[in-house]
């Protein structure tokens, strides 16, 4: 096939038909009362379009891609290192500094390093995020995040 495209949707398309039809045994249950199948059989099935949509593009489009290459031609990779070496960080302090802190601080990292935002900016957005998320998790949906250096606090 000249269009990458076409593969990725032809494998995308069997990975949707076999979640598809995997999520079947599961039963389906209905709409009030969903099963164990229900969440997967409708991923299998959306993925299973998308990929059906994709090749079509691809089919209409004509022109060869120009493959991977076109990838990696702007990308900095100092900056990707920088951003795994942010999220192993957080990993592993994120059960003694906290949720607060340390997602405060990655994000701040993060949008200094790739956005390059200057300083106050970074600070409210950060502040910003990290307080929707906590309101999101924790508050709303009850989700207990750690604590950290802040349990006594919170």
């Amino acid at each position: 096939m000249r269009n990458p495209d076409q593969t990725s949707s032809l494998f995308w398309l069997l990975i949707g038909i076999g979640i598809t039809l995997g999520s079947l045994k599961y039963g389906f249950g209905s709409l009030h009362e969903p099963g164990a199948g229900f969440i997967t059989f409708f991923a299998g099935a959306i993925l299973s379009l998308l990929s059906i949509a994709l090749f079509l593009s691809s089919l209409r489009s004509g022109e060869p891609r120009k493959g991977l290459r076109i990838l990696w031609e702007d990308l900095e990779v100092g900056k990707v290192f920088y951003v795994l070496g942010f999220l192993v960080i957080y990993t592993l302090v994120l059960n003694h500094l906290g949720f607060l802190v340390s997602t405060f601080l990655l994000l701040s990292f993060l949008f200094r390093v790739k956005a390059t935002y200057r300083l106050p900016k970074v600070i409210i957005m950060s502040f910003l995020i990290t307080a929707a998320s906590y309101l999101l998790f924790e508050v709303w949906l009850k989700v207990p995040l750690p604590k950290g250096i802040l349990g006594r606090i919170i």
